[in-house]
């Protein structure tokens, strides 16, 4: 089972580690084509603009289809437009298929974490939520220094690199079992799309918030409990912040003129220790609940206070707890749902992930002048979300003394 839940995250992997690879690779591929450093940007916006309007829709899809037949056909959407990439010489092409790269990346981003999360058993779901998280997660924290030292050589590299593993993904899943489910949640679940892309786009142009607001509204009709809704919220904000955290860190050391190589080494001090980290949490979750995912937010926001005097020893600390937190917190979100409910919750979930990197990134980018005040919104996002877990612990034990006392 573990072998299967690694194969499949892998394309979700892929699609993370496609979304944020390329942002450090901008100011090439503005000088090769001649165009502005705004216009090039617009490579990494409508990668991610259509992965977030297409990955509730397609949850949807893989939920009456199957999973794997989606993740099958998302992987090899995103090798064909790779490859495409990487041989095309013209701006307006790679722009029409980048946006193709995020329809794939759509299909698979929100496949893998479903396919973990209904192939194991309640007993064990956390360490498979865990290894899941683990890996998907990691491309996105790992995606900038990798982008950096590829960019260094070939900035082409990224996507060819990407189609590799596309295709490998393709080989690894192809005799999985499939998977269905009964949702009832169905077409409601838009509106969650509508929320999530008013966001988006409020980054680059701020009256699309109304859209948000729009989608906000309409949320509140989807027939979610509110544990999803409130440690889903929880784990949106924190993920922020993992977010904030990796770029705050490659956009330190590059202000104090490091070599790529150099930055691209230190950085994955970060990813290494959430790495190790999550496996481990995802097994403690199975044990202690969400205790564990209240000490991840609580340590993310204590050590994020050694940020003002060094930045090595706090990546390893910080590491630790952006493992501890996510993998528990996604563990209990996922297990908040009934079964039927699973491959959509997971498009759900999926569609955070994506909205947190941009909005990471973004606040990061916007404030790279000043970047002690990520520091302090790092450390604000994070005792939100310990507050919110510490309130449904609390429902939770209520609940669970209420039944004893039935019996």
């Amino acid at each position: 089972m573990n072998k299967n839940i690694a194969f499949t995250s892998l394309p979700g992997f892929t699609a993370a580690l496609e979304a944020t690879m390329i942002l450090l690779a901008i100011p090439e591929i503005s000088k090769e084509f001649g165009v502005s450093y705004s216009e090039s940007t617009l490579l990494i916006i409508i990668f991610v603009i259509i992965e977030t309007l297409f990955v509730v829709p397609f949850s949807l899809i893989a939920d009456k289809n199957g999973i794997k037949k989606i993740m099958i056909i998302g992987s090899f959407i995103m090798l064909m437009a790779s490859i495409l990439i990487f041989l095309s010489n013209n701006f307006i092409v790679m722009l029409l298929l980048r946006a193709v790269q995020g329809l794939g990346g759509s299909m698979v981003i929100l496949t893998s974490l479903s396919y973990a999360s209904l192939m194991s058993p309640d007993v064990n779901r956390g360490k498979s939520i865990g290894l899941n998280h683990t890996i998907i997660s990691l491309g996105y924290v790992i995606g900038l220094p990798l982008g950096g030292l590829m960019a260094s050589i070939n900035y082409k590299y990224l996507f060819l690199f990407t189609a590799f593993l596309s295709l490998l993904s393709i080989i690894l899943i192809i005799n999985i079992d499939e998977i269905r489910g009964k949702s009832e949640i169905g077409k409601s679940s838009f509106y969650i799309t509508l929320l999530f892309s008013g966001l988006i786009l409020s980054i680059y142009y701020i009256p699309f918030i109304i859209i948000a607001v729009i989608g906000l509204i309409f949320s509140f009709k989807i027939r979610l409990n509110k544990k999803f809704a409130l440690s889903s919220f929880s784990g949106f904000l924190h993920s922020i912040t993992r977010n904030m955290l990796a770029a705050y860190f490659v956009f330190l050391l590059y202000s104090l003129n490091y070599t790529p190589l150099i930055i691209g080494l230190l950085v994955l001090i970060y990813p290494i220790f959430f790495t190790f980290t999550s496996f481990v949490s995802g097994k403690l979750h199975d044990k202690y609940g969400l205790k564990i995912a209240s000490i991840g937010f609580l340590s993310m926001s204590l050590f994020s206070l050694l940020l003002f005097f060094n930045f090595i020893i706090p990546e390893i600390f910080l590491g630790t707890s952006t493992g501890i937190a996510t993998t528990s917190n996604t563990a209990y979100t996922m297990n908040s749902l009934n079964k039927n409910d699973r491959i959509t919750g997971s498009g759900i979930r999926s569609l955070q992930g994506i909205v947190t990197n941009a909005i990471g990134l973004g606040i990061a980018s916007k404030l790279l002048l000043n970047l002690n005040y990520v520091i302090f919104i790092i450390i604000l996002l994070n005792l939100t979300a310990l507050i919110i877990t510490l309130i449904l612990h609390k429902a939770h034990e209520a609940s669970w003394a209420g039944m004893n006392l039935k019996v």
